[in-house]
């Protein structure tokens, strides 16, 4: 077995191993410090990353068109569609979710307005 290279001033040593249990050569890492983990990770953020939540960078739907989903658990699930409305109950095609009645209810389960969430 050959004895490891010099590892230069600064740098530390890894060593790394293949899968079949031979010794490959010894590799020289540069440390990083924490401040420049932190510039790396601060260069790597936009704006927009900062000010908005997780699965905030979606365009927000329009909510005149904006679906929306019954979650009662025991629905079909019915999805109401302003484009479409629901003309079962009186409620022409264009009418948007917010505009439907209070006593409105899912058409499948009867469930009302506050078991519905918007749907993509």
């Amino acid at each position: 077995m050959t004895a490891p290279s010099q590892v230069p001033p600064g740098l530390n040593p890894v060593d790394t191993r293949s899968l079949g249990g031979e010794s490959m050569r010894q590799q020289s890492v540069p440390p990083v410090s924490r401040r420049a983990f932190l510039l790396r990770v601060v260069a790597g953020l936009t704006l927009g990353s900062l000010t908005t939540p997780w699965g905030g960078g979606r365009a927000k739907a329009d909510p005149a068109t904006q679906r929306w989903i019954c979650t009662f658990d025991q629905c079909t699930p019915y999805i109401y569609d302003p484009a479409v409305g629901d003309p079962d109950s009186g409620v022409p095609p264009g009418t948007p979710f917010q505009d439907l009645p209070d006593d409105w209810f899912c058409p499948d389960c009867g469930t009302g307005k506050a078991d519905f969430i918007p749907y993509d």
